[in-house]
């Protein structure tokens, strides 16, 4: 297995556990686990300097890039700040939600982002199983903040308080999110390997106690007590570590012999850009993300990317989850909706060729706001959100343009809620056919429906029976309404629709041939 993620992963591992016992021990102000701690601390310690003496030798024979060396020293140097606090939780100084975020954001959330980035940066390494790995360390991640509030919890007996109950069933669902998540983009082999190691005793109870939380019930265990619950959940984070381990040496795309084992744990960056071809890399060069940006720019970027083809009703992210990775799509569509609870769904956006998924999430290093689905079969060009993020800080013109990204996107947002929740359902039909015909711009009198007429009707926020009758209205005026088309009677017969925002894509507007001219200032032509 890669020396590497061995040595990360087990300082990760010692440093999730730290956590726990540290919250533990605070919130039963020093009576319990005192001893545990101070060896959780020592354990930590050495996990670390196996760490520190690895980066002198990483450093003489340049095995890694300077930027991940850089990273490495950063957590490092955070490390010597935790170090330095350990006295201060031993005589009480800190809370448990200062433990829990300070352990968190300043060891614990790098440490993983620094793993994604060793599996990534291996040439030898699976994209798509790296991308499997990187979501266990996030469900693995979220089991152990559930260790630490569910010990806090109980030593102060907050189970029985709504506000923690309803935090507590929070990190439940995240945790079960990460999981459908892993499986979803886990290979067989990963999977069995999870399926094969995550049983037993501990896993069992655990279910039956999130079942029973996740229904509105209290703890099911009359007898639970914070150790019992520690060591519980311990025992299934051990179980975790122990798949977390496996799933790195499942890493490569082929069997590599041991003998060989050493020299491909050495990570080398290349220029070639696996699975995206000639004519996708023209495309994306054309992007507004990419235009004109210096190569080298590009190309660290690129080199890190996977092209990946997703069939209608596939699942991207769902809202709430971790923004691992910035989609941008190359051809199909993809809805952004939100769910309701009445189980219905709301549908925020529809995006298409060009378009990034989301991406101000991963911007931001924020959760997904929303869901993503795939509504007509997709090509989807995918970035690792740490490497995005780390080059947007190396490079200011990369900045910028994630500025104006996300200044477009809140803009457009704002004029596609104008447009289909504030329109009588006529108009907001008349002007979502319009902007097919300007953004498809083939045929003058044709319009291709991109999707199903049912996921159109839920886009323009009417029942499907409202879009029904409002294309009846259009047939009356001597439109073709077929199953995946429109044909129109003249090539002005949907101008009246037009508003500022479509003339700006339309070639006509400004020009004499025009038949609404007044559209940019909101006069339009009444349509009968």
């Amino acid at each position: 297995m890669n020396k590497t993620l061995l040595y990360l992963g087990n300082a990760l591992h010692k440093m999730q556990e730290e956590r726990g016992c540290a919250v533990l021990f605070v919130s039963s102000k020093g009576k319990l686990f005192k001893k545990e701690l101070l060896e959780a601390f020592e354990q930590s310690h050495d996990a670390f300097e196996k760490i520190r003496r690895g980066l002198e030798e990483w450093h003489e024979t340049h095995a890694f890039d300077d930027e991940f060396l850089s990273k490495m020293e950063i957590v490092l140097d955070n490390t010597e700040t935790v170090k330095s606090r350990r006295n201060r939780i031993l005589n009480l100084e800190f809370n448990p939600t200062e433990i829990i975020s300070g352990y968190s954001h300043n060891v614990i959330s790098p440490l993983m982002d620094i793993l994604v980035l060793v599996a990534l940066f291996n040439k030898d390494n699976d994209p798509t199983k790296v991308s499997a790995y990187s979501y266990f360390l996030q469900l693995k991640e979220k089991t152990g903040r559930i260790r630490a509030l569910g010990a806090r919890g109980l030593v102060a007996k907050s189970f029985d308080n709504r506000e923690f109950i309803d935090r507590f069933r929070f990190l439940i669902a995240e945790q079960d999110s990460f999981k459908r998540t892993f499986f979803a983009m886990a290979d067989d082999k990963q999977k069995k390997l999870y399926e094969s190691i995550m049983h037993g005793n501990a896993v069992r109870k655990l279910v039956e106690i999130h079942d029973g939380l996740k229904q509105g019930h209290k703890v099911t265990i009359p007898d639970l007590t914070p150790t019992d619950w520690f060591n519980l959940t311990s025992e299934k984070m051990d179980l975790m570590k122990d798949i977390e381990e496996k799933l790195a040496e499942s890493l490569p795309k082929y069997d590599i012999p041991v003998s060989d084992q050493s020299q491909a744990s050495k990570i080398t960056v290349s220029r070639t850009v696996e699975g995206i071809n000639s004519a996708q890399r023209a495309f994306i060069e054309e992007l507004p993300f990419f235009i004109n940006l210096p190569e080298d720019i590009t190309s660290s970027l690129l080199q890190h990317a996977q092209v990946r083809e997703y069939k209608k009703g596939k699942l991207l992210f769902l809202e709430g989850e971790v923004s691992s990775r910035l989609h941008i799509i190359l051809s199909g569509w993809i809805k952004l909706f939100k769910g309701t609870s009445s189980g219905d769904e709301t549908i925020l956006q529809m995006l298409t060729s060009g378009d990034m998924v989301a991406e101000s999430a991963v911007f931001l290093n924020a959760t997904y706001p929303v869901s993503a689905q795939v509504a007509k079969k997709a090509v989807v060009l995918t970035l690792p959100a740490p490497i995005i993020r780390e080059r947007i800080k190396q490079h200011n013109e990369l900045a910028l343009r994630v500025l104006d990204g996300i200044s477009q996107h809140s803009q457009s947002l704002i004029q596609e809620f104008e447009n289909i929740r504030l329109k009588p359902a006529a108009e907001r039909v008349g002007w979502f056919l319009l902007k097919l015909l300007l953004e498809q711009g083939k045929v003058p009198d044709l319009i291709e429906l991109p999707y199903d007429k049912s996921l159109i009707a839920s886009y323009l926020d009417m029942k499907p029976e409202t879009f029904s009758r409002t294309l009846k209205i259009f047939k009356g005026n001597g439109f073709e309404i077929n199953k995946n088309s429109v044909i129109l009677p003249n090539i002005s017969a949907l101008c009246g629709f037009c508003d500022h925002d479509l003339a700006a894509i339309c070639d006509k507007h400004g020009k004499p041939e025009c038949p609404n001219p007044g559209c940019d200032q909101g006069i339009g032509v009444d349509f009968k």
